[in-house]
Formats: structure tokens, sequence, C-alpha cells
């Protein structure tokens, strides 16, 4: 197995065409045919199915993909670590939501300010990125779930709001106009965030707080693609449990109807870091820049 072989798979997995593969690699369209064909050969499986309309992903090919993928994120990380080796290189790792939403800001103000960092972003779930955190993989993880090791230290950066979230058909806008309570709205298709996400392990917490256990839910779906959970709700599939970042773009939208949940304030999205290492020059100019952006309010 080599990675260009790996490289070839993912992209014509993601890209769905050996032709848009090949552009994308700058390479011919048979070599990555090739490549593909010896990578199945190495494994003894077949991951992909091709017919001259489609390619689709064989079951071990979509269990196969995931870990491609990190192998060659990896790779594409080291390779840019060397590249950037003369200048200030901060390893972080973030779940989804501060990835998307909290990450992007905090790092544009920062390199206003320090043009001469770069960052190096690993996105996971909260779990796989506190793992990354204690294998030192990482220099600083940012995740809305608390890192419970005696090794770490946390800066507590905003406060989040769960909600609850469902479609805006008039199903759903009579169950509103009826009044009708959380534990009977609850009854209704729910869309879930995969294990592993800081989001749905607060979300537990809520529903065990009303008396709701996981098994008494109607899941129709699970995944940890916020886009996906927002789209499947506005097209009526289901309801879900969000976090208040995550669904900003829709909530003066009359796509969705939102429900604030009792004791949802109950967690914050942390920086989180070893504290062997909080007075690394790098690691300790990131927190203190943070810490000043909370003590001039920007996170309320």
């Amino acid at each position: 197995m080599e990675f260009r072989q790996l490289e070839a798979f993912v992209a014509t997995a993601e890209l769905k065409s050996f032709s848009q593969a090949a552009k994308y690699l700058y390479l011919s369209q048979s070599t990555i045919s090739s490549h593909v064909q010896n990578l199945e050969d190495d494994l003894g499986r077949k991951l992909l199915l091709r017919t001259t309309k489609s390619i689709t992903l064989t079951p071990e090919g979509e269990t196969f993909l995931s870990y491609a993928r990190k192998i060659v994120e990896t790779k594409d990380q080291a390779v840019l670590s060397l590249q950037q080796s003369s200048k200030s290189m901060l390893h972080m790792g973030a779940s989804s939501i501060p990835s998307g939403y909290l990450l992007p800001e905090i790092i544009a103000r920062f390199k206003e300010k320090y043009p001469e960092m770069h960052f190096s972003i690993w996105q996971g779930s909260s779990d796989e990125i506190a793992e990354l955190l204690l294998s030192d993989s990482i220099d600083i993880a940012f995740t809305g779930k608390d890192i419970n090791s005696p090794l770490c230290e946390s800066l507590k950066v905003c406060p989040d709001h769960l909600m609850l979230v469902t479609p805006a058909t008039e199903e759903y806008k009579k169950l509103r106009d009826s009044h009708a309570k959380i534990s009977d709205i609850l009854k209704y298709p729910m869309i879930l965030r995969s294990n592993g996400s800081g989001t749905q392990f607060v979300a537990s917490k809520l529903l065990e707080g009303l008396g709701i256990k996981k098994s008494d839910l109607n899941v129709i779906a699970q995944t940890n693609d916020l886009e996906s959970i927002q789209q499947m709700i506005v097209h009526g599939l289901g309801i879900s449990i969000c976090s208040r970042f995550s669904t900003q773009n829709l909530l003066d939208s009359d796509k969705v109807i939102t429900y604030p949940l009792d004791n949802a304030n109950m967690r914050h999205f942390s920086l989180h870091y070893m504290n062997i290492k909080k007075s690394y020059p790098t690691i300790k100019l990131f927190l203190d820049y943070v810490q000043n952006l909370i003590d001039e309010g920007m996170y309320k």
C-alpha cells in the first residue's frame, strides 16, 4: 500500500469520478485507475463499484475511506509542518462547532497582530480531539466537552445554549401554536449527532434530566455533519437538539422552529492544553490573546 494509491482512492471516492480525480491530482485517468486497482489488489477487497455512469463505494470502501482520508490528511499536514519549519507553528484540534463558528474569527484577529504565526488544524469529534491532545499530537484542543485529566488545564471561552429545532411545516406549526410540551415534541422523528460529539453528550444529559432515554427516541438518522442536520430539519425529515452556533443562519428565517431548553446553558467551549506545556511561547501567546478577547467581552 502506497500514499499515491491512497490519494487516488480518496480523490476518486470524494469526487466520484476517475477523470476529476486525475485533474485534481495532475495525473492521467489511467494512472488513477491503476492506483485504485492496485490498492484493491493489495487489500483483497473491492472498494469502488464502477459503472459507465457512476462510481459508488462498497461497504468495505465506506469503512476504509475514513481511515484513508485521515492518513492522507496527516501526510499533508506533516508536509505543511516541514514547509513552515522556519515559522512559528501552532498545532490545534477543534470539534465541529468551534472549528466552524468560533476558531476562524479568533485566528483571523490573531493573525492581524501576529502575522508570523501559522496554524495546523485538525477537525474531529470532541472525543477524537481529546485523544489527540492527550497523546501530544496537538498543542491545544478547542471543544465543548470537558477533558477529565489531571494533565490538562482549560480556558473557558464562551457558553453555549442548546435548542430543540424542528421543521416549520404545518404539522410542527400546529404543535407550536398548541403550546405542546417539549417532552411531546421529542416523540417525533429525531436526528442525533454522532457518538463522541460534545453536543450529543450534553444533549443526552439534558434528555436524562427530562426522564427520556435514547432508547425512547424515534431516531431516524445520526451524523456529525452539521450542514446535513440543518438540511434534514429544513426538509421536514425530523427534529434535532442543536447548539445555538450551528443554527444562527436559520434563526431569523421561517424554515425552522426553535425552542429554548431548560438548563441548556450547561457547557462552555473551552481551550484545553497540557499543563506541562502552558508556558511554551507559542501556546502561551495564543492563550493570552484569547484571554484578552474574553476580558474585552467578545464572548458573552
